[in-house]
């Protein structure tokens, strides 16, 4: 954003500089940029004068304003955005009209046949567009998600009793409030565990329903999802499929040095991960990662562990998934393996939504970590 800004400066300056040399002002134009598909508006557009280095940028929401000199209302104007086929026709077509809406048209070849640093620039054009489409592709709270937990726990080769319950969640904003903060704040829920379940875990509230909500970046904004990470990244398009006639892009990622920004863990060694994004409306199908962590806290993987702790989990390797379906959460899945007293156990987590709703809601003002009967 602060180079965007220098670069916006240095044109207004331009602009300035020739506006003092004695050019008129012969037309002012406004508008919106919008892909000709969805109508999201597209940020941050270069848009300048053939020839020249007149021109500015769109804005956040797409949207611009340039004036245009005497000597130029002949010219062309261009406008470029990555991702995007350029635009390209005579300024004076936008002349007399109080507002005009520009629409750009989704690249035609395919992302792969670029070279390296130009397919790096798609696909975080890719990614930011996705982050910033969240807001119009997935529910608004509040809601209720009804889903089932499941965690099949294996301790040194020995099936321990499978944990089931139903998980009840409220969330005051929903998709409309994209933030780690927010997700936090606005998701409530409460856990109600079967009968007949008398398993420990229940008791002590390790059911590690924070870390699954966690992976949920769609609702927090997080990892590849967050714009301001995305240079920390290593990206490749890994495919381009078809699913139920709808066409995506497959994009691999991996951090060398794995961040707690970008990893969601506090002591990950390594991490990479795909997300599958539609390549219409720019939303979100699925999220795959794989972790390897030298310790986790029993509290949560981003938490660190305290010098004079003892009780935490010791080489850590976990995958996980999450699905989205119909504007809304679907799955999240984690399978994790790690050492602890000296044994090696394996849990096999799961939180499935089974009904979603935004009428006679159930409002949660905790998170209540202990299930009750």
């Amino acid at each position: 954003m602060k180079i965007l800004s220098i670069i916006q400066l240095f044109l207004f300056l331009s602009v300035s500089v020739y506006a003092q040399e004695g050019s008129k002002v012969a037309q002012t134009i406004k508008g919106k940029v919008v892909d000709a598909v969805s109508n999201r508006p597209v940020s941050y557009t270069n848009i300048g004068l053939e020839n020249t280095f007149y021109g500015t940028a769109s804005d956040g929401e797409g949207n611009f304003e340039l004036k245009i000199p005497g000597d130029m209302v002949e010219k062309n104007i261009y406008f470029s955005a990555v991702g995007f086929t350029n635009k390209q026709f005579p300024v004076n077509t936008l002349f007399g009209k109080e507002f005009n809406v520009v629409k750009m048209d989704a690249q035609s070849y395919g992302v792969d046949e670029v070279d390296v640093a130009a397919q790096n620039m798609v696909l975080i054009r890719i990614l930011r567009m996705a982050s910033e489409d969240i807001k119009y592709n997935y529910g608004a709270g509040p809601f209720n998600l009804h889903c089932i937990y499941t965690n099949n726990c294996v301790v040194e080769n020995k099936t321990q009793t499978p944990q089931k319950a139903s998980v009840l969640i409220y969330d005051a904003k929903g998709y409309a409030d994209v933030s780690k903060e927010d997700a936090y704040i606005s998701r409530k829920y409460s856990v109600t565990k079967e009968a007949d379940d008398g398993d420990y875990r229940f008791s002590t509230g390790l059911m590690n329903i924070d870390d699954l909500l966690e992976l949920d970046w769609v609702r927090s904004g997080s990892s590849v999802l967050n714009p301001a990470l995305l240079t920390d990244f290593k990206l490749s398009l890994e495919s381009q499929p078809t699913i139920d006639g709808k066409e995506y892009w497959v994009i691999a990622f991996s951090q060398n040095k794995p961040t707690l920004e970008g990893s969601g863990d506090y002591y990950a060694n390594t991490f990479k991960g795909k997300i599958t994004i539609n390549k219409v409306d720019y939303s979100v199908l699925k999220i795959e990662g794989e972790v390897q962590s030298s310790k986790n806290n029993r509290q949560g993987k981003g938490l660190a562990v305290g010098n004079t702790t003892k009780n935490y989990f010791t080489d850590v390797a976990y995958h996980f998934e999450v699905a989205y379906k119909e504007l809304m959460l679907n799955q999240i899945s984690l399978n994790k393996t790690y050492s602890y007293n000296g044994k090696t156990v394996n849990e096999q987590l799961g939180l499935k939504v089974d009904r979603v709703h935004s009428n006679n809601l159930t409002t949660l003002e905790t998170r209540e970590y202990f299930p009750g009967e």
